[in-house]
């Protein structure tokens, strides 16, 4: 990979990760803020379903507009919304306000993974793709890393204000380095005969799309259960276990290493044997873990230990299942690439926000809602993926630059 594609890749990370970073860095905060906005748990979850949702629609306006007047101007965009909008939410003094300003910042911070993905297939295919992916996610896997760690450091000297005033700094810093070192990828010939009204007519073709849909919907249904997790884990380690918020940061990090190592390690896996055969096996795996943990829980036998051995296996999982899965779905439109990422984002975070509403509404002080959630999902998406995926997927394990 030369160095173009490496800054390329790095940079485009750091924007994906602007979504993980504006969730994981106030996880740790959020039994705080229960107590300092005078609500409850399921309220405080449901500013992180509104998150999702703005990520949900912010991406379907985003992909399309970005295929007519270029991905850059679309960036500057999405980066200036989700820097006002983590202003708004430092300042906000009602679970209303912050509920709202988060949706405003959800909208903005959709504009890394769509545009992201759609950077990456402007320029290359194939294994190419999938490498550049794979290095995408693991820049963008440091951020759970450090996300919650940040965020436990700050609680230590501050308030959870400051959390998203040091993310609307993150926006600012991301808008120059992009002004200055991310070129404009979406050719204008392609800029010219693209048409945002063609939208819907384009996502209607993708929803049945055999090369497109059950890829989508695989993934998208296993990050619903790792966006159940995300909305509740730090109520099960710190409320329900009585870890500290450093100690729950450091658990969650060591899950996002086994998200960046299965990330890393699936292009081998898929040089050998293919993309799809690699997806299929990765929802297994975390189907049998989390349904094993959801049982264990219901029995009782749900230790600490336990809670967080399975738990990294599911995330692990996720990591073997993110990249191939996606350039599956992208790997056939390319002449609409930001319209078939932005509708493959939607997915992701539409049915992410509608777990994390169910894990909201049916919290009740235990883990049964989170973990019940998360098997529930691996289940649904091993059976698309052993089931609706095409019988003959030729492996991708060779590509070429696009221009």
């Amino acid at each position: 990979m030369d160095k173009r594609a490496l800054r390329i890749a790095i940079i485009l990370g750091a924007l994906s990760a602007l979504g993980p970073l504006a969730i994981d860095m106030y996880l740790p905060a959020l039994p705080m803020m229960v107590n300092d906005l005078a609500t409850n748990d399921g309220a405080v979850q449901r500013s992180l379903m509104s998150f999702f949702i703005g990520l949900t629609l912010g991406q379907l306006v985003y992909g399309p507009v970005s295929d007519k007047v270029g991905r850059k101007p679309v960036i500057y965009v999405g980066l200036a919304l989700f820097t006002l909008g983590s202003i708004g939410c430092a300042m906000a003094t009602s679970i209303d306000q912050l509920t709202l300003l988060r949706l405003v910042q959800g909208l903005g911070g959709s504009i890394g993974m769509v545009i992201g993905m759609a950077v990456v297939r402007d320029l290359y295919t194939g294994a190419l793709a999938g490498r550049l992916m794979s290095l995408m996610i693991m820049v963008l896997g440091i951020a759970p890393i450090l996300a919650p760690l940040f965020g436990s450091v700050v609680l230590s000297v501050a308030t959870w204000q400051i959390i998203f005033i040091v993310l609307a700094i993150y926006g600012v810093v991301a808008i120059a380095v992009v002004a200055r070192f991310l070129p404009e990828s979406r050719m204008p010939e392609l800029r010219a005969v693209s048409h945002p009204s063609a939208a819907f007519k384009h996502y209607a073709g993708l929803l049945v799309s055999s090369k497109f849909i059950p890829y989508v919907l695989a993934l998208a249904l296993a990050q619903a259960g790792f966006f159940a997790y995300l909305s509740a884990s730090s109520f099960v380690f710190i409320s329900l276990h009585g870890l500290s918020p450093m100690a729950y940061s450091i658990i969650f990090g060591v899950n996002a290493v086994g998200l960046i190592a299965g990330a890393q390690l699936n292009a081998r896996f898929v040089r050998k044997h293919g993309a799809a055969p690699v997806v299929r096996c990765a929802t297994v795996v975390y189907a049998i873990a989390a349904v094993v943990l959801a049982l264990a829980d219901q029995a009782g036998y749900a230790s600490l230990p336990l809670l967080c051995v399975l738990l990294f296996v599911v995330i692990t999982s996720m990591g073997f299942l993110l990249p191939p899965s996606t350039m599956l779905a992208m790997e056939a439109h390319g002449a609409i690439a930001g319209t078939a990422a932005a509708l493959m984002g939607a997915f992701q975070f539409g049915l992410g926000a509608i777990g994390s509403a169910i894990v909201a509404a049916l919290a009740d002080g235990t883990a049964a809602p989170m973990l019940g959630a998360i098997a529930g999902c691996g289940v649904a998406a091993a059976l698309v993926a052993n089931l609706a995926f095409p019988k003959r997927t030729a492996p991708a394990n060779a590509g070429a630059a696009a221009h």
